[in-house]
């Protein structure tokens, strides 16, 4: 969403105003969740995260993860790209022993996976439907099936210290309390919108890539289909270069 420049303006307002404090805050209402490490909610897509846990992210990534930049770059480039034509993609944060890499700073929406009852978490059509008829009739893209069809799981396998599950409005009441954070730098109707809601190496990707890259993502996705991946490749070799 903003260039590096812009981002550590946002940084250094953040600390100003002790946004990542009362983060924590919200987080800390949640009730503490343990699971088997199955990492199936991770190994399909990346969640999305409100624009102040990016923030949250890059400054970890930035201070904790130094020998690791070169590779979270690459992944979530990658992400960035081929999120919609490669059912491989997986979150970028996501390691070799299937742990989180990032688990101390992961955002509102892993924090909260499992807090909800069947009924309440599997509401509505999560799929990718109206997307992928959007981008066929726009680009002539087509995504596939197995992509468009898919839809998180609701996990029985995630134990909360409360007992039970918690009321969707509870958990809609937390998120909109971190999107009011999101407001000091987006107008209200682009968070009501979620349009500050994004998985991480898309927010991420956004920093890293210049406008001119991201304007290629239809042409990555189409040479990626017809198993060409030289666009891409040649915009990871630039974006190596990147420095948190």
């Amino acid at each position: 969403m903003l260039q590096q420049v812009e981002l550590y303006s946002a940084l250094s307002k953040a600390d100003q105003n002790n946004f990542f404090t009362k983060l924590s805050e919200v987080y800390e209402k949640l009730p503490k969740t343990s699971c088997i490490g199955c990492a199936t909610c991770c190994n399909w897509g990346s969640p999305p995260a409100f624009f102040i846990e990016y923030l949250n992210l890059y400054r970890y990534i930035r201070d904790k993860q130094k020998s690791e930049w070169k590779n979270i770059v690459k992944k979530s480039a990658e992400y960035f790209y081929l999120e919609l034509v490669d059912r491989n993609q997986k979150c970028p944060f996501l390691n070799e022993s299937n742990q989180c890499s990032v688990y101390e700073v992961r955002p509102f929406t892993c924090r909260s996976y499992g807090l909800l009852s069947k009924e309440d978490f599997e509401t509505g059509n999560r799929g990718l439907h109206q997307l992928a008829k959007k981008i066929k009739e726009e680009y002539d893209l087509v995504i596939p099936q197995e992509i468009i069809d898919y839809e998180l799981p609701w996990c029985d396998k995630v134990t909360s210290d409360m007992g039970s599950y918690l009321a969707k409005s509870t958990l809609a009441g937390y998120a909109a309390q971190i999107g009011t954070l999101d407001c000091y730098y987006f107008s209200q109707d682009l968070v009501d919108q979620e349009g500050t809601l994004l998985p991480y190496p898309i927010h991420l990707a956004n920093t890293i890539l210049g406008s001119g890259a991201r304007s290629r993502k239809i042409k990555v996705m189409k040479q990626y289909n017809e198993g060409n991946r030289e666009l891409l490749d040649s915009i990871l070799d630039k974006a190596f270069a990147f420095q948190f």
